[in-house]
């Protein structure tokens, strides 16, 4: 618990800077689309390029390991999506951001200290096949079912915008950039790997930050609204993970405990910035990963003593 909540102070007290500015009128009704947009389209492709093209990609990829994060990254944001479809009525992308909570884990802010401390540094592997999971699946898979989602067409035209919205969006473009460096064994030069450092590490502040702008106005609603968005996060999808991994697969303990670590985390502020830039309802989204964060330095260690010991 000491070690979560040493890591995840900067997020809180990020986010309630956030809020102390909302509440006393610092920016204006528009500052939490600008934060976002920045944080979107110029920040955090900046990091995500950084990081995959410094990743040993060919040297690291396990694809059973990878194969079931996928696999259940992608059962868990349909059940997700048909949940919130069938018992909240909510419109297509809407839904497509409640299930992404179901998967997006706080894996880049928290996941990668947190598990670099309990499991070593045989992590790398697990670590970077966990930011190729969330950064080249499960963010550009939910933009392109948001966009498809996105009015209405013959079958053709939506599979066109699911593609689009996928493949041609920052997140996937600064992915495959990186890759192909990673993959080539191309080195990033000194200057363009600083600018990249100095440009990417502003994404996490300023979308935490616009976390905490959109809080106070999420703060009124009812808190119930969010339960089940943040018991899949910190149960299901752990659950899931194991379940998998260890029952099923039968996978060495420590892939099995690489994976349930990187389940457990509590939902990623990426899918508020999603969410924000698709107006698909970022408030409750925004309550979601307040909540699931609180309550994860509880479920965060119980779940390391179950797995670790």
């Amino acid at each position: 618990m000491l070690q979560f909540l040493a890591t995840s102070t900067p997020f809180f007290a990020v986010i309630g800077l956030g809020a102390l500015a909302a509440h006393r009128g610092l920016f204006g009704p528009d500052a939490v689309k600008v934060l976002n947009a920045f944080a979107f389209l110029i920040a955090t492709p900046a990091l995500v390029f950084r990081v995959m093209a410094r990743q040993p990609i060919a040297q690291l990829w396990s694809p059973v390991y990878f194969g079931a994060l996928a696999v259940i990254a992608v059962a868990l944001l349909a059940l997700g999506i048909l949940a919130a479809r069938r018992f909240a009525g909510l419109p297509f992308p809407a839904a497509v951001s409640r299930g992404q909570t179901m998967v997006a884990g706080n894996f880049a802010f928290l996941g990668i200290p947190l598990t670099l401390a309990f499991l070593g540094e045989r992590a790398a592997a697990p670590i970077a096949m966990g930011l190729i999971c969330d950064t080249a699946l499960v963010i550009p898979l939910s933009i392109g079912l948001i966009e498809a989602g996105r009015g209405v067409g013959s079958p053709l035209a939506i599979a066109g915008r699911l593609a689009r919205g996928a493949l041609l969006n920052p997140f996937m473009l600064s992915i495959l950039a990186g890759a192909a460096l990673s993959l080539g064994g191309i080195a990033l030069p000194e200057p363009v790997d600083r600018f990249l450092v100095f440009l990417g590490s502003a994404a996490a502040p300023a979308g935490v930050f616009a976390l905490g702008l959109a809080l106070r106005q999420w703060m009124s609603r009812d808190v119930w609204r969010v339960w089940p968005l943040v018991a899949a996060k910190l149960v299901l999808h752990p659950l899931a993970v194991w379940c998998v991994m260890a029952a099923l697969l039968r996978l060495d303990p420590f892939w099995v405990q690489a994976g349930v670590l990187y389940a457990a985390l509590p939902i990623a502020a990426n899918a508020f910035v999603i969410s924000e830039r698709y107006e698909t309802g970022a408030g409750a989204i925004a309550g979601s990963i307040l909540l699931s964060t609180v309550l994860a330095t509880l479920t965060y260690p119980i779940t390391l003593w179950l797995i670790v010991g």
